[in-house]
């Protein structure tokens, strides 16, 4: 059980909806030198996680993780209105590709879903809806974190 592992999940999923023309897990495609004149992408980046231990097991019972990502869902064009209109496009599929789902095979599928997200101020030609992606999962002892590379 890795945060890394749901968020390449994350990637794959909306990967999958066909309506990225990038998914990145750290840093838009111009750090990278790639094209920046891609119309829709999003970018990952894990914010937090918290444990908690609602079963007052003690070390040998099991703990609940609850962690936040930020997806920053990017859309380019000239035109505001078809911008904007693109970036909230962006979002829905985001959320109907996300919600309710086991990703990576382990995130509590009733507790996985977008929890919010605010529009960012416009920098022609792009527009940025920054959402936060909760979700969690359980790890069975308190000495049971995955720790291979």
């Amino acid at each position: 059980m890795r945060d890394r592992d749901v968020r390449d999940a994350i990637q794959t999923a909306l990967l999958a909806t066909g309506a990225f023309d990038g998914v990145y897990l750290w840093g838009a495609p111009e750090v990278r030198g790639a094209n920046s004149s891609l119309a829709a992408i999003a970018l990952i980046e894990p914010v937090s996680s918290e444990q908690d231990d609602p079963f007052d097991s003690a070390v040998t019972g099991s703990l609940v993780v609850t962690s936040t990502v930020k997806i920053s869902l990017v859309a380019r064009n000239e035109d505001p209105q078809l911008r904007d209109e693109s970036a909230e496009l962006l979002l829905d599929l985001a959320a109907n590709a996300l919600n309710g789902q086991s990703l990576a095979g382990f995130t509590l599928p009733e507790l996985t879903r977008m929890a919010s997200w605010r529009w960012q101020n416009p920098i022609p030609p792009e527009r940025t809806i920054e959402a936060l992606f909760r979700y969690q999962y359980l790890v069975p002892l308190w000495n049971s974190y995955d720790t291979n590379p």
